[in-house]
């Protein structure tokens, strides 16, 4: 490698920087809308997708061969650490910094405790549990849900009704009050229900045996199969006719794989391709997904407008389920304004590809309200993505979520191995440590709910010892001092 001399690494910096207030000039209205507590971080925001949007690998190789910052683990004030750098290599034009490391810092622990509450101890993740009707009418698990540090109950609207919800949130604040333990309520919107629907006869029990290279039909809801055909119906109307020859089609959370052959008025002719389930049967009830299609769903259904009023009444958060684009956030504003809670705080879930590409945009949309945050909804978002994309992915919510000082809540599969078995896998801890990067953490029920709870706490308060969100911190390594002192 052949290392920038400083001149030239300065011009770098100085371009990065005429094009972050060019760009901050153009979105000049886009900042006037947002509610004056987050105008700096709508700014900071737009600095950072500029400074991501190109590639700049070897320009922060110099900058550390030179013993600078190479402006890595800087998402919360990237202008301030531009300018701090340049001024380092002799910069004389003038500059302007939005929001410095401290200030960046603050606002994100701002707009956490206004959304979740006053912070943990050791600066841990909050810990989010589902509750849901086999414990929901459980004081005494509430209780004890409590006691080993839920700070977020969580009630998903897809399940059970308004008389079993009443029961759980009584509970819950019965037994936050009782105890003393403060604990937010979140309630989850169902969503668009895209389900599996097995009819006919030959479809025994509502499942569909099926195997590698055979041929299927995917059907518009209660449409009725053809004769001595295999077919499955998807119970979400005028899906099929946006379907494409090679796009795939997904079932049950990608245990089964097929692609689109032939499309007709009504109908799609899919071939299996993969089965990775030890048994080959497709059921009624599981989910679809389109990873390769696009296609407009309102993620406000009849359904969820129904238990909006309830959910505004009780819950002190509510998740926005399958949210796609900023006009989504825009139409639940709306809604929200029409039930008179026109600040009431929204979580949008990112589950799908639309969300992730739109996220800067529905990021932008939520920071008009003071309250607003993101949950990287990994089950759903994982199949529409790719499994092997995850990694990745869950990554840049984060980093881009910490550049607008917006809230993260990790969710899905969280210890699910040591939650439903008694035992964790190598693997699921290391995911758990890496949840630590987000402000909350959830985690599902199981048979072993209190051990996994348990066990989580342990594993986010080891790794905040090491790492508050991109920054490793250096606290005293016991090996290095145990060396040392045997030396």
């Amino acid at each position: 490698m052949i290392m920038k001399n400083k001149a030239g690494l300065l011009l770098e910096l100085q371009s990065l920087y005429a094009k972050m207030v060019a760009t901050e000039a153009h979105k000049a209205l886009v900042i006037k809308n947002m509610v004056p507590e987050h105008r700096k971080s709508a700014i900071n925001l737009l600095d950072y997708l500029v400074f991501r949007s190109e590639n700049i690998y070897k320009l922060q190789e110099s900058l550390h061969a030179y013993g600078l910052s190479s402006l890595a683990s800087s998402e919360s004030h990237i202008k301030a650490q531009l300018c701090n750098v340049m001024k380092l290599l002799g910069n004389k034009q003038p500059i302007h910094n939005n929001i410095n490391f401290y200030d960046g810092l603050n606002q994100l622990q701002q707009n956490t405790a206004l959304l979740f509450g006053e912070q943990p101890a050791n600066n841990i993740p909050f810990v989010m549990m589902t509750i849901d009707s086999e414990f929901g009418d459980d004081a005494n698990y509430i209780a004890s849900l409590l006691e080993h540090g839920m700070h977020i109950a969580r009630i998903n609207c897809a399940h059970d009704d308004a008389a079993v919800w009443s029961k759980m949130v009584k509970n819950i604040k019965k037994s936050s009050a009782k105890m003393g333990l403060p604990c937010k309520i979140y309630m989850d919107l169902a969503g668009p229900k895209i389900r599996t629907q097995i009819i006919g006869k030959g479809h025994k029990s509502g499942k569909l045996e099926v195997e590698i290279d055979e041929e299927i039909l995917l059907l518009e809801p209660d449409n009725k199969p053809p004769k001595h055909t295999k077919a499955i119906n998807c119970t979400l109307p005028n899906i099929v006719k946006h379907l494409q020859k090679g796009q795939r089609v997904l079932f049950d959370d990608g245990l089964f794989e097929a692609v689109v052959e032939a499309v007709a008025e009504g109908s799609s002719r899919l071939k299996i391709t993969r089965i990775s389930s030890k048994k080959p049967f497709i059921k009624s009830e599981k989910g679809i997904n389109f990873p390769d299609t696009s296609f407009q769903v309102n993620p406000l259904t009849q359904y969820d407008l129904e238990c909006l009023p309830f959910v505004l009444e009780h819950a002190d958060m509510l998740g926005f389920s399958f949210v796609n684009k900023a006009a989504d956030i825009i139409e639940m504003h709306a809604q929200l304004s029409l039930l008179d809670k026109p600040d009431f705080p929204i979580i949008a879930k990112i589950e799908t590809n639309d969300a992730v590409n739109n996220l800067p945009s529905l990021l932008l949309e939520g920071m008009r309200k003071k309250s607003f945050g993101v949950m990287i909804a990994r089950g759903d978002l994982a199949v529409e993505i790719g499994f092997e994309r995850l990694s990745e992915i869950q990554d840049e919510i984060l980093w881009i979520c910490e550049a607008a000082h917006t809230p993260v809540i990790w969710a899905t599969q969280v210890l699910e191995s040591l939650n439903k078995q008694g035992l964790a896998t190598r693997g699921e801890v290391t995911d758990a440590a890496h949840a630590a990067l987000a402000e909350c953490v959830m985690l599902n029920k199981g048979r072993h709910t209190i051990k996994a709870l348990k066990s989580l706490l342990d594993i986010l308060s080891r790794s905040r010892q090491h790492r508050y969100k991109q920054r490793h911190i250096f606290r005293e390594l016991g090996i290095a001092k145990s060396f040392l002192e045997n030396v």
